[in-house]
């Protein structure tokens, strides 16, 4: 199982988000695009899945992991690949959209999937790995859109009926293979009937972690998508990089963060605590997402490396963190986790497009930037406030 959550979340998730970036410079170029409508197309797939991951978390907590994901995959294969028909800038944002709606139906119910198949000895090992999968689609989409699909395909748009027909290939295996968790292994769960949707939202509309952590979602992993939406453009306009040169750049700090997505939560596991292990790596996203605009060369691989480090660091260990809250009946963790997917795509959906007004304004991209840093440095702030999750701090109390 861990598998094909591990297949969908890189071949459905990852390399849908790391194909578009490279693109849209020749994007632009066709459809004469504003840094600000940029942002918006960049941004509606995110708006999708923040005005449906609690739903679509919730829908998993009523009929099944197997059955919401099986659904949602065929409209992300049908939306995935009518985006390469679109004529111009409301029909690619509209389909974006659709996209992203069929997407939360997916992305939070593969974290909920594993908290149903792995213990907390392991959880933070396995929540890194599947944003390995994550990470290495993107990378896969960063380092071969601009620089080999589009060129072998004949451009964009045949770049995206491929990963339309990618998707419906894991809608395929994904049928064939895919379970649930057996009856006996979850009698204790299965004993009670499963919550309705609003019971479900009821189970955790008061738990205040949580809100911390979603809040810290909508810094953190809106920041570090949107700083992949912008950082090609701002390369090839202000730097003079081929659009492939950008995507590879973009692709390192991919690579840096999907390694560390194992690295950082396996050390957590060891030493059975959470919070150290993401407050200092947030304060490297917050000092690299700010400088980032300012270098070039050596120095700027260094600062995407070092932006790559505290993403790859930290965004498990937040998923990790919520399902560790003994505060949340395991039977509402969908719902839990889709509050979470909820915030961080509201996070994904303004703030592209408040750095698109930025840069049109100011005609700069530093200040944009900026912004992601200012917001890196308030979830410290936010975990802070929280209360340990680990294995440690358990023991302890």
């Amino acid at each position: 199982m861990l598998v094909y959550f591990c297949l969908i979340n890189c071949f459905v998730n990852g390399l849908n988000v790391g194909v578009v970036p490279p693109l849209f410079p020749e994007i632009a170029a066709e459809l004469s695009l504003t840094h600000t409508q940029i942002g918006i197309i960049w941004g509606s797939w995110f708006l999708g899945m923040m005005l449906f991951s609690l739903i679509g978390g919730a829908m998993a907590d009523r009929f099944g992991v197997k059955r919401v994901i099986a659904g949602a995959l065929i409209f992300s294969a049908v939306f995935c690949a009518l985006r390469g028909f679109m004529p111009g800038f409301r029909g690619l944002t509209v389909t974006m959209f659709l996209f992203g709606v069929s997407l939360a139906f997916v992305e939070p119910n593969l974290t909920k999937g594993i908290g149903l198949w792995f213990g907390r000895m392991e959880l933070g090992r396995v929540s890194g790995i599947l944003l390995v999968a994550f990470s290495a689609g993107q990378l896969l989409g960063n380092m071969t859109g601009a620089s080999l699909l589009s060129p072998l395909l004949g451009g964009w748009r045949p770049t995206m009926w491929l990963t339309g027909a990618v998707a419906v290939v894991l809608l395929v295996m994904w049928l064939a293979g895919a379970r649930e968790r057996p009856e006996e292994e979850i009698m204790a769960e299965g004993a009670v009937p499963q919550p309705r949707i609003l019971e479900s939202l009821r189970g955790i509309i008061r738990i205040k972690d949580l809100y911390f952590v979603c809040l810290m979602e909508f810094s953190v992993v809106g920041s570090f998508l949107a700083f992949q939406g912008f950082l090609p453009t701002m390369l090839v306009e202000k730097r003079e990089v081929t659009a492939a040169t950008a995507g590879l750049l973009v692709g390192l700090t991919v690579l840096t963060s999907g390694v560390f997505n194992v690295v950082g939560p396996s050390v957590s596991d060891r030493f059975g605590v959470r919070k150290p292990f993401v407050w200092p790596f947030l304060l490297l996203g917050t000092v690299g997402m700010s400088m980032v605009a300012f270098f070039i060369g050596g120095a700027l691989i260094a600062v995407l490396i070092l932006i790559g480090v505290g993403a790859g660091v930290t965004v498990p260990l937040f998923r990790t963190i919520v399902l560790e809250m003994q505060d949340i009946d395991p039977s509402y963790m969908g719902s839990a986790i889709g509050l979470v997917f909820t915030l961080n795509r509201l996070g994904a959906f303004i703030l592209p497009i408040a750095m698109g007004i930025v840069i049109d304004i100011s005609h700069l991209f530093w200040p944009a930037f900026l912004l992601l840093g200012v917001l890196n440095l308030i979830a410290v702030k936010l975990c802070l406030a929280i209360k340990e999750t680990g294995l440690r701090a358990k023991r302890v109390s």
